[in-house]
This record gives C-alpha cells, structure tokens and sequence, in this order.
C-alpha cells in the first residue's frame, strides 16, 4: 500500500498531543521582552548629571548614585575614575550635545547623550544605562555609527 505524503504529514500533526505542538509553537516564537519600567520624571536631568560626573571624574558623586548591589564593590570609584579616563582619550571634552534621548536596550533604559567632541572627527554618544528607581547601573560611549542595536 502506497502512502499519500500530504495525509501521512496530516497525520503525524494531528496525533501529536495538542500541549506539544503549543511548546513547539513557543519554542520557536521569539519571546517578547517585557516593557521596562517608567523612569523618574527628573531622569533626563539625571543622565544629564550622571554624563557630567563622568567627565569631571566626580567618581564618588556616581557611586553615591549606584544601585546598592554595584555601590558595595570595592573598586566602584577606580571603574568610574578609568571610565572618565577612557572618555577624555577618546574624545576630549565635549563641545555641544547634539541630541538627548532614552532608549531601552536588553530590556533596560539607557540615557543616550550625542554629543561633538574635541578630539574626534565623528560625534559620539555616551550611554548610560539607568534602574527603574534612577539609579546609575553602567555606561559606554560610541561613535555615533557605531552604537548598538536597541530593543524594538
């Protein structure tokens, strides 16, 4: 007896349990990040300190800001301080702020500063990933064409 392959597959899909098929289903669904939360209403005015610490090497000031579990790191202060080095080498010092926005990347809310500085060609933007409470969490800094994806 010859098979049909259209049936045989027809076949196969309906016999697997109805719970398997949904798993594979969502197996192959991406998942949909959850939506971060608000952001105090000072924040831009937060990002805006927090960027201007940095470049001060107002270390202390940001760490003072950190969330508790990043604030108890005992080389909290010299990341800070290597981080405003690593921003002055890059860049300089910065001219003027071409653009302040938020963004959410990896599920968390980013402060992202573009700004012209003295020592490079290209604007740059500083990142600085911000908690649900304001809290100072991380920053980076990129040329503009080079700064990572965000989330959709």
């Amino acid at each position: 007896m010859r098979l049909n392959a259209p049936l045989l597959l027809l076949a196969l899909v309906v016999a697997v349990p109805s719970n398997t098929r949904a798993q594979a289903q969502s197996a192959s669904a991406p998942a949909a990040r959850p939506k971060p939360a608000q952001l105090p209403r000072d924040s831009m005015e937060l990002g805006r300190k927090y960027a201007v610490w940095v470049y001060t090497v107002q270390a202390d000031s940001v760490v003072a800001h950190m969330d508790s579990a990043s604030r108890a790191e005992p080389e909290a202060a010299r990341n800070i301080e290597d981080i405003s080095a690593q921003v002055a080498l890059d860049g300089g010092s910065e001219e003027r702020v071409l653009e302040e926005k938020f963004i959410t990347r990896n599920g968390k809310r980013q402060y992202w500063r573009t700004a012209k500085f003295s020592s490079s060609a290209d604007p740059m933007v500083i990142r600085i990933v911000m908690s649900a409470k304001g809290e100072f969490m991380g920053m980076g800094m990129n040329p503009v064409g080079h700064t990572p994806p965000i989330d959709p």
